[in-house]
């Protein structure tokens, strides 16, 4: 079998989503409009990508956001990250999700608003990133980029004692997450290059 990861951005499995990363926040924005509450299964249901990419993309943003300030969230979402990311690690096909996660939840309007806030980014994101450097997307890559999330993600809540220190943790899995969907190499280039500055900058404020 070949080693290319032929995971398809589109969620109806033909053509290409010229879209993704919008169509992502509208269909979120659409169940919290639709729900008072939205737990984790609801809206991993509702997307139905087939893609590694929304797994890293949604719990990225959502840490990236508002939502990303309220005491706990930061871990629940790293937690989330770690699960999905080792499972990828594993070489699974299919994300599973526990019944405890898949039960977490958080307010409609809530979601919604965060969204919102996140839309400008993700309307920015569809129109200046798209399929570049494909080869480098291969499922070895993969799994090395879902490794580099699993160890990003473990001190968060440490980091939680500091307002939205999670932020930049969460900013590299955004954007390995982007770069899954949309096949993009620059994009994972990048990320991993976000990834080495972090750990400099990290050694010079320890040192």
């Amino acid at each position: 079998m070949s080693d290319r990861e032929n995971d398809a951005p589109n969620p109806n499995g033909s053509g290409k989503n010229r879209n993704p990363v919008t169509g992502i926040i509208d269909r979120l924005i659409d169940i919290g409009r639709e729900q008072g509450t939205v737990s984790v299964g609801e809206m991993s249901h509702a997307l139905n990508y087939r893609s590694y990419g929304p797994f890293f993309l949604i719990p990225g943003l959502v840490g990236m956001s508002p939502l990303g300030a309220f005491p706990g969230m930061p871990t629940v979402l790293a937690l989330m990250i770690a699960l999905f990311a080792g499972q990828i690690v594993l070489g699974r096909r299919h994300i599973w999700l526990p019944d405890i996660l898949e039960r977490q939840k958080v307010g409609g309007d809530r979601l919604e608003r965060a969204m919102k806030k996140m839309d400008p980014v993700a309307r920015w994101l569809d129109r200046h990133f798209h399929e570049r450097l494909d080869i480098l997307f291969t499922r070895r890559t993969v799994r090395i980029a879902a490794g580099i999330c699993l160890l990003l993600v473990v001190p968060t809540p440490l980091l939680e004692v500091f307002p939205f220190a999670a932020a930049l943790p969460m900013m590299v899995v955004t954007g390995f997450g982007l770069a899954m969907i949309l096949h993009d190499g620059a994009v994972m280039i990048a990320s991993g290059v976000l990834v080495i500055i972090g750990l400099i900058a990290g050694i010079f404020i320890v040192a």
